[in-house]
């Protein structure tokens, strides 16, 4: 499939791999809390149309973690998400910049939102990645 882009032409871009049975999603700026949903919700219809629960979330241009996006995710999508799935299991490799990835260290508020919505007992399963390529072959790896 090629990628879409979002309707903006500056938001995202989506595309299905069907060679890897991953869906892949990059955003391509800074994103508000709206322009998020609105991506993740496109990610969620591409996933029910592909039967896909393989997603590589590419962030590293979207910016800093922001609390709010962070707290949607991980206490209302991702677990709306995951039950939406099964029985598939819904496995996120997030993509991300050294930043953010360090980000999720020092900013107490964001680094406990994130443990909560990266925690083993989610419905889900996510593993952060520095590297695409490792991040694609996580995909590989028994659940």
């Amino acid at each position: 499939m090629p990628p879409f882009t979002s309707p903006d032409n500056a938001s995202y871009t989506v595309s299905y791999r069907s060679d890897l049975n991953v869906l892949v999603m990059r955003w391509l700026r800074p994103n508000t809390l709206a322009e998020t949903q609105v991506s993740y919700q496109h990610l969620l219809a591409l996933a029910h149309e592909h039967t896909c629960a393989n997603w590589l979330l590419d962030g590293r241009r979207d910016g800093p973690l922001v609390l709010e996006t962070a707290q949607w995710l991980g206490q209302q999508f991702l677990p709306d998400a995951a039950r939406q799935l099964t029985p598939q299991l819904l496995r996120l490799a997030v993509f991300s910049s050294p930043a953010r990835f360090e980000q999720r260290l020092v900013d107490m508020e964001v680094a406990a939102v994130v443990a909560e919505a990266t925690a083993a007992t989610q419905p889900y399963q996510t593993s952060l990645f520095l590297d695409e390529g490792k991040a694609l072959a996580w995909f590989s790896e028994p659940q």
